[in-house]
């Protein structure tokens, strides 16, 4: 009995060693499996994402596409319009072309015509000085002080030693007085009394000169001028009008300033062209 039990142990062990390593082996096999499988099924999620993410991009590939295409369609239409435009804006400067060559010749033909004319044409004598002179005291009396002005300063430009001259010098004050430019009318009456001192105007430019200053406020000038003409023209009516300025602004020795005289047109001097001098 006991050599059988010895005899079957013998046996049976290998064998049962055989069995064990068998199942060890099993236990590996399917520790393997379970790895693979783990690591198949974490190759297909990221197949799966690889795919969504491939999806996403080919979507947004062909929407990208899409608006390239759109874009691509705007850009041709631009560029249509652009090219219609210059077309039309090449036609408009043919057309502005020729209107200005057909411009030119007439231009041309005009001022050859008015070269011509003016060729033909004698010259125009200018006007006597004693015209010019009325022409400027016209303006006056029509109170167009600014064209008085304008022709006296352009009679005594040409036209300085005539006998008319002071009196058109003393019509420019008048002017600038009336226009209420009193300091060009003290330089316009000054102007008198200084380049035609023997001039019959003189005593007015005084009398005015003295009444801008009084209404000034500037007495005591104006007192210098009363008196000088009071002396130097005794005879003339301004200075008996100066020596009544004179009463009253002595009588009162803070007296309040008088309004600035105003312009009171003389009768024009008889024409004349020939003049003396100063």
């Amino acid at each position: 009995m006991r050599v059988s039990a010895l005899l079957i142990a013998g046996i049976a062990l290998p064998a049962l060693s055989g069995c064990l390593a068998t199942r060890q082996e099993i236990e590996d096999l399917r520790a393997d499996i379970i790895r693979l499988n783990t690591t198949l099924q974490s190759q297909q999620k990221k197949e799966a994402e690889f795919q969504s993410a491939l999806r996403e991009n080919q979507e947004g590939l062909q929407g990208n596409q899409a608006d390239l295409m759109n874009k691509m369609g705007e850009l041709t239409h631009s560029l249509e319009a652009l090219s219609s435009q210059l077309v039309e804006s090449d036609d408009r400067m043919t057309t502005l072309s020729t209107r200005l060559d057909d411009l030119d010749k007439n231009v041309s033909n005009r001022l050859d015509a008015v070269v011509k004319t003016v060729q033909g044409v004698k010259s125009i004598p200018a006007p006597s000085p004693s015209r010019f002179y009325q022409a400027g005291y016209a303006e006056f009396t029509k109170r167009r002080y600014a064209q008085a002005l304008q022709v006296f300063q352009n009679y005594l430009d040409q036209y300085p030693d005539t006998e008319q001259a002071p009196q058109a010098q003393y019509y420019m004050g008048e002017a600038h007085l009336a226009e209420k430019n009193t300091e060009e009318a003290l330089d316009a009456f000054d102007a008198v009394i200084k380049n035609y001192p023997k001039s019959g105007s003189v005593p007015a430019a005084y009398l005015q000169k003295g009444k801008i200053l009084e209404g000034e406020g500037k007495i005591s000038e104006a007192i210098a001028i009363y008196d000088a003409l009071a002396r130097k023209y005794p005879h003339r009516k301004e200075a008996q009008t100066a020596a009544q300025r004179l009463r009253a602004l002595r009588g009162d020795k803070d007296p309040a300033p008088k309004p600035a005289a105003k312009p009171a047109p003389k009768p024009a001097p008889k024409p004349s062209d020939s003049g003396a001098g100063r």
